[in-house]
This record gives structure tokens, sequence and C-alpha cells, in this order.
């Protein structure tokens, strides 16, 4: 019987990155980082303090070992599911609801569609980003099941918190920790630098009946507008950052509850890439 293989550890990737914990891939540690690599499929070279034969080497080793270590089972059989909501989809019915481009006609029309202000390319079979960038497979997830919506509702520009939102309560926790609480840590100090970003991210900034150093309206997704307030720490109040969003009523007509946390999740790491 042959040898089996042993697997690419959490610890393989850590000897081999340079533990300052900058937080420049996002992530706020370089084990945090390590281990969305391995179990979560985050992408490698979001890190860029690899050595270069490193990174070509882990790059090389995860595509070997295929779904044992960098995307598990149960993402390729969400993504598999979720490109069966829309083997039927008519692509020109719904592009328009969603915001998105349609490029082509009939069997060969595909969507482009702006995360975060990067286009991407969403046929029934792939996502690909047209600037080539990194990308990974929670991407593709979060983009079918924005295409599988279908869109819904106009915008009402009435906000509403997380918590509202029914079915939400369970995931409100991984809401916060991993949108607002990253946006405000790493900003606190730094408003004019959370507004540069998020101004790169061509954001909107209304004058707003609200006493936060930042007021924004994004939009990560052409039909999912977030409204983010930033409050900045306050050392002789004993207050720290504070991040709230806000959604459009409506925003469940777009995305589900645990695809709109994953969204949070993009924006707060595009942000934070943006201003080390």
């Amino acid at each position: 019987m042959a040898e089996k293989k042993r697997l690419l550890q959490i610890l393989d990737l850590l000897k081999m990155l340079p533990r300052t914990n900058c937080k420049e891939c996002g992530f706020p540690t370089c084990m945090a980082f390590a281990t969305h690599v391995l179990r979560e499929g985050a992408t490698p070279g979001k890190c860029p303090y690899w050595q270069p034969e490193d990174l070509a080497f882990v790059e090389q080793t995860l595509i070997d070992q295929g779904a044992d270590s960098a995307y598990p089972d149960h993402l390729f059989s969400a993504r598999k599911f979720v490109q069966g909501k829309i083997k039927d989809y008519d692509f020109a019915l719904i592009a328009k609801k969603i915001g998105a481009r349609l490029v082509g006609e009939g069997a060969d029309a595909y969507l482009v569609i702006n995360l975060c202000e990067r286009l991407y390319r969403v046929d029934k079979e792939n996502v690909t980003p047209l600037d080539d960038g990194e990308h990974d497979l929670w991407e593709h997830i979060l983009l079918y099941n924005y295409v599988a919506e279908a869109g819904g509702r106009p915008l009402t520009g009435n906000w509403v918190p997380m918590e509202s939102l029914p079915g939400s309560l369970a995931k409100r926790k991984a809401f916060v920790r991993g949108c607002e609480e990253k946006i405000a840590s790493a900003f606190s100090g730094r408003p004019e630098l959370l507004r540069q970003a998020l101004a790169i991210l061509k954001a909107e900034f209304p004058a707003l009946e609200s006493n936060a150093e930042v007021a924004a309206v994004i939009y990560p997704l052409p039909m999912i507008p977030f409204q983010l307030l930033f409050w900045d720490a306050a050392a002789e109040d004993g207050f720290s950052a504070q991040v709230k969003i806000l959604f459009d009523e409506t925003v469940l007509d777009y995305l589900d509850i645990e695809s709109l946390v994953f969204l949070g999740e993009n924006l707060a790491q595009r942000l934070i890439g943006l201003c080390p």
C-alpha cells in the first residue's frame, strides 16, 4: 500500500510567514491568515511578504492537495448547489435587476458584477476576476448567491440594523466580529485614513443625522448599499473605536444572511488592505 502523503499544516505555513502580525493580508495575525488559507480557502498571495520560492511551493502544494486542505468539501458542495439554482436562469432577464452588466447572448451570455470595486465575470460554470487578481472560492459562492436571488424590490432608502432582519440572530455576532470590529480596530485613531479608503471604493459621504466621525454609504455589491458609521476611540472616556453598519430594508431581497456576513468580511478586508 502506498504511503499516504502528509498534508500541508497550519504550522508549516506559519514557519514560512513573517510572523509580524502586520494585518496587511486583512487578518489580525499570521496564525489567523494561515488558518484561513488552509481551512477557509483564503488566497496565499494576500500576504505580500512571502519568499517567492515559499509562495510558489505553497500554491502548488494546495493545487496538488485539492479540496483536502485549501477548500473543504462543503465549499465545493455549496458552489455546486448554488450553480444548480441558476443553471436555467436567463441572464438577460435578471442583469438589470441586480445591477450587473450583460455580455453576449443566449448560452454564451455572462454577467459582469462589481464586488467591492473589483469586476468579476460570472457565468454558469465559473467566476473569474477581470483584473486577474487574487480571488477565492468564498467569492464564487457569494456572487453565485447574489445572482441566484435575482433581485427584488427597488431600494427604499430606509436603513435598518442587522438585528432587525429576519433570521439574523445567529449571524449577528459573526458580522460584528468579521466586519464592524475589524474596521473599528484597523482605523482607530485614523478616521481620515478610513475616509480615504472609502473614497477609493467610491463611497458617498452624504449629510446624515449622526455624530459619527465618518458617515458614508458604500455599495459592496451593486444593489446592496451599506451605511457605515464610525466613532473614533475616546481614551479619556474609556471608549474604543466603534463601527455600525446599516442596510437598506430590502437587503434580503438580494442576498441571504450568511452571504451578507461574508460580504461584510470582504469589505472589511478590502478597506484594511487599502490603508495599511
